[in-house]
């Protein structure tokens, strides 16, 4: 029982809980996270975690800076919603990151999931899907009758490179240049001429200078420390499971012995029965007597006659 209940709550903890995504850095204003299969917006407090499968929401005041569990950065600007689709950061090849922008503005510099698994990484919007390498890129998502410009996806790249694809084509950009995809019609992505105004600075910009060499620089770190994490729970876990499975051999060692007993104990009388009867046939050819037989309609005490006793009635019987 002490064995079962640590592998159940690795198991379950391991299956219920949803991936951690990342951790709240920076946060101004109002800023909510609605978790999956949830209704309710709770407010995002430094040093919170998200998950995979929640939605984050900012108002006009909001900003979050997320630490993102493969060592990347992400900022959500105000009067956006993102949501986590698929996250998973174990430094495995199963690495994934499936960010969801359905309106509003973020920039992401990408961890080691943008680095070893590229194709694994995406930002979707309504009308685009980006591809990341290595990446510090913004995008934006323009809404119908948006006084900012026409309504679509905008991708601009600060260092590295983006993919912005449809499923009319796709087109590279490159740094210090911005792709659209319009709201509306079924068109390959295109490089626009100038980068538009909107993509303004964010209110705590600064943490981002400089920011891409410093995850570039200890990405590796960051993944070897996942990956001997991750290993070490796996060793645990195989250590707990070997213990439980000697426990159950042991437990089912004790129920058999009981029933060995029982077998054996038969055996053990009929031996017990055959020396008794050994010590007796020893003792009677010892006296040099033969048993007796008793038949039903003879006295018991005839049985103590001698063996003489005969010969001396017949004499009797002669004198009469």
């Amino acid at each position: 029982m002490r064995l079962i209940l640590p592998l159940f709550i690795l198991a379950w903890s391991s299956l219920a809980w949803p991936a951690t995504a990342g951790k709240v850095d920076l946060v101004t204003g109002d800023v909510r996270c609605i978790a999956a299969g949830s209704q309710e917006k709770r407010p995002l407090k430094l040093a919170d975690t998200v998950n995979e499968g929640d939605t984050l929401l900012t108002g006009p005041d909001g900003e979050v800076l997320l630490a993102m569990e493969d060592g990347g950065q992400l900022a959500l600007h105000a009067n956006s919603q993102m949501r986590i689709d698929q996250y998973q950061a174990e430094g495995s090849k199963t690495d994934t990151s499936i960010l969801n922008l359905l309106q509003g503005a973020m920039r992401s510099v990408t961890g080691w999931i943008g680095k070893y698994n590229p194709r694994r990484y995406e930002v979707r919007t309504p009308t685009a899907t980006i591809g990341v390498r290595g990446t510090d890129h913004e995008t934006r998502v323009i809404p119908e009758g948006s006084s900012e410009g026409p309504a679509g996806t905008y991708d601009k790249v600060n260092i590295g490179a983006t993919e912005m694809r449809t499923a009319q084509g796709s087109t590279r950009i490159l740094p210090n240049r911005a792709g659209f995809v319009p709201a509306h019609g079924r068109v390959k992505p295109k490089l626009l001429d100038r980068i538009p105004g909107f993509f303004r600075p964010l209110q705590h910009s600064k943490r981002f200078e400089g920011l891409h060499e410093r995850v570039r620089q200890n990405i590796d770190h960051n993944r070897g420390q996942r990956i001997k994490q991750r290993m070490e729970q796996k060793n645990e876990r195989k250590k707990l499971e070997q213990q439980h499975q000697k426990q159950e051999r042991q437990r089912a060692e004790k129920m058999q012995q009981p029933n060995k007993a029982k077998q054996h104990a038969p055996a053990k009388g009929l031996r017990a029965l055959h020396g008794e009867r050994k010590e007796v046939g020893q003792a009677q050819g010892r006296g040099k007597t033969r048993p007796q037989t008793l038949r039903a309609d003879q006295p018991t005490g005839h049985l103590k006659e001698s063996a003489h006793e005969p010969q001396t009635r017949r004499k009797h019987a002669g004198k009469r």
